[in-house]
């Protein structure tokens, strides 16, 4: 079992956003040099909404979980590059891993349809309504979205012979992905009714006991 699969799995099945640190599965290119690289986040992002009421949203607390996701990404991208053997000093690192970036992408996916049976699924005591699974749906496009931007920055940054000088620019630019995602999750959850966001939470916290 590779060493970041638990704590990667249970952030996804509690949060629904994809690996803040570059994760690989086993067996593909690079695998372990991002083994090695992996970082997890030091403050855990809680099961339920971040924000009091959607009229209060914490864009503070956002902003400090979304800057210490954005940095952990880089910083598992620069200890890949300082540790990956390449036979060509040239060699474009953002070609060369996105094979295996793309198959832990979709990984990733895989997990978070956990997270996604448990919001859908008719055996709570309070499942979703039709217009809430409609507010559910909006979720899942805009996460998806933003997820895809942060992959495809992810690439680019591999790809920035200096990136060191323009490390600031895409540290920003994930910081403001990794915020939003966490916006938008908050405001489909505290859309929820008062018995569905307490049903549903409850399960992706027994969920997230069972992984542990």
């Amino acid at each position: 079992m590779v060493k970041p699969s638990f704590p990667f799995l249970i952030g996804l099945i509690v949060t629904g956003i994809h690996s803040h640190s570059v994760w690989i599965p086993e067996g593909n290119f690079a695998w372990e040099v991002a083994n090695k690289c992996y970082m997890v986040l030091k403050t855990e992002i809680p099961p339920k909404a971040i924000s009091p009421d959607v009229q209060n949203l914490d864009r503070a607390k956002m902003a400090a979980y979304g800057r210490e996701s954005a940095e952990l990404r880089l910083s598992s991208l620069d200890c890949i590059r300082e540790n990956i053997q390449t036979t060509d000093s040239d060699s474009n690192l953002a070609e060369m891993l996105k094979p295996s970036l793309l198959s832990g992408f979709q990984l990733e996916e895989s997990f978070f349809l956990s997270e996604w049976r448990i919001l859908l699924t008719d055996n709570r005591p309070y499942p979703l309504t039709p217009s809430e699974i409609g507010l559910a749906k909006q979720w899942l496009e805009s996460r998806n979205e933003i997820k895809q931007e942060i992959f495809s920055l992810t690439l680019e940054y591999l790809s920035e012979k200096n990136h060191i000088s323009k490390r600031e620019r895409y540290l920003d630019l994930l910081t403001g992905y990794y915020g939003s995602m966490l916006r938008e999750r908050d405001k489909f959850l505290l859309s929820l009714s008062v018995e569905s966001y307490a049903s549903y939470t409850e399960a992706l916290k027994l969920r997230k006991e069972k992984s542990e």
